[in-house]
């Protein structure tokens, strides 16, 4: 059986900077990735919400040099996606995608696709075995690049999910484009412009927390000073305990608040303001939400409630005590070559102790891949 230099699971943000920046050092490098494709679940959630901005500024991709997608944009082929955004310069989300579509092209990394889901790691002569459902991968290291995926959902939802009710989360396998969105993030709100949009229909959007403007989705400092000074100086203990003092909020860049503004001046989405209470009569098929100030009759409701905060999965934890792979507050405790034990490395949502609150993002993937053994990725 062919031994890789790297097996790394997951084929999205994190899995492809990985592949791009190991494999340019001359490494063999495998991805396991259960969709078959390439960054599909990343694209498929940004399809959904039919984003059209990016978030974070030109220099965060997935190349190497951070002027890369800057370049890019400059050949006259690219010249429709071109536009950068205000003083951050954040590019069009087609123009990420279409150079993100090039450096996978670029560096053949669809060549190092398996298309499989690990079900297991297991260590044996000195290497490590990941096992799929229909592959079994042996490398030196292993580098977990899994992505959040559990959807957060309330219980009566579910319960009532299961009954029938139209009550669907957005990321979910459904995608109707629903009258009433519970949600106060930037998907809640991509979405309802995307429904008002395509139907012409009145939105309501209820918004559980007060909405909160901000350009990005972390404090800009993290990718910084913060992130190499004070929050590395921190034991884990302390670490763990800020994440739970400070778990994710939703929040919208000022672009979009105004364009959510323009909708409720011209009467095409409605705001609520604080999470209804929801009823289901299954014997007359009606959803019924009771806000604050008035109750209302809904043809279907959409969750924009994001993803359950990750921890180490339950595939992973008999793994984890096989290994004797240290944790705390169910995160790996990672070294800063990103080595959790064993030839097991990490990058993504379980890297929040190592990296802070931009493990998840796409400066997070940079920061972690340039601290693998063997990479040269420049952080931003």
């Amino acid at each position: 059986m062919q031994v890789d230099d790297w097996a790394i699971i997951g084929g999205g943000i994190h899995g492809v900077s990985a592949a791009r920046a190991l494999s340019q050092q001359g490494a063999a490098v495998s991805i396991l990735e259960p969709s078959g494709q390439l960054l599909s679940r990343w694209t498929a959630r940004a399809d959904r919400v039919a984003m059209t901005w990016m978030r974070s500024p030109a220099s965060h991709h997935l190349d190497g040099p951070p002027s890369s997608l800057h370049h890019f944009l400059h050949h006259p082929e690219n010249a429709d996606v071109a536009q950068l955004a205000g003083k951050f310069r954040r590019p069009t989300y087609a123009a990420f995608h279409r150079h993100s579509r090039a450096v996978i092209a670029d560096h053949r990394l669809d060549r190092l696709l398996v298309p499989d889901r690990a079900k297991s790691i297991r260590a044996e002569n000195g290497h490590l075995i990941v096992s799929g459902n229909d592959h079994l991968l042996r490398a030196r290291r292993v580098l977990l690049a899994l992505g959040s995926n559990a959807l957060r959902m309330p219980t009566w939802a579910r319960r009532f999910q299961q009954e029938g009710a139209p009550i669907q989360h957005l990321f979910g396998t459904e995608a109707s484009l629903d009258q009433d969105l519970i949600g106060g993030g930037i998907s809640a709100v991509q979405r309802a412009l995307l429904i008002r949009r395509t139907t012409k229909r009145p939105v309501r959007l209820w918004l559980r927390p007060p909405l909160r403007i901000d350009e990005f989705d972390f404090d800009r400092s993290w990718a910084k000073h913060k992130f190499v000074g004070d929050w590395q100086d921190l034991e884990e203990p302390e670490r763990c305990a800020f994440l739970k003092r400070h778990p994710p909020q939703g929040s919208v860049p000022s672009g979009l608040a105004a364009r959510l503004k323009r909708g409720l001046q011209r009467g095409q989405i409605e705001i609520e303001h604080g999470e209804p209470v929801v009823e289901w009569d299954a014997g007359r098929g009606q959803l019924l939400l009771h806000g604050k100030e008035r109750t209302v009759e809904s043809t279907g409701l959409t969750l924009a409630t994001g993803f359950e905060t990750e921890t180490i999965p339950d595939w992973l934890c008999p793994i984890a005590e096989q290994l004797d792979l240290p944790s705390t507050g169910g995160l790996p405790r990672l070294d800063r070559e990103m080595h959790w034990g064993g030839g097991l490395h990490v990058s993504g949502p379980l890297a929040r102790l190592r990296l802070g609150p931009i493990a998840s993002t796409i400066v997070g993937a940079r920061w972690s891949i340039s601290l693998l053994p063997g990479s040269r990725m420049q952080p931003v």
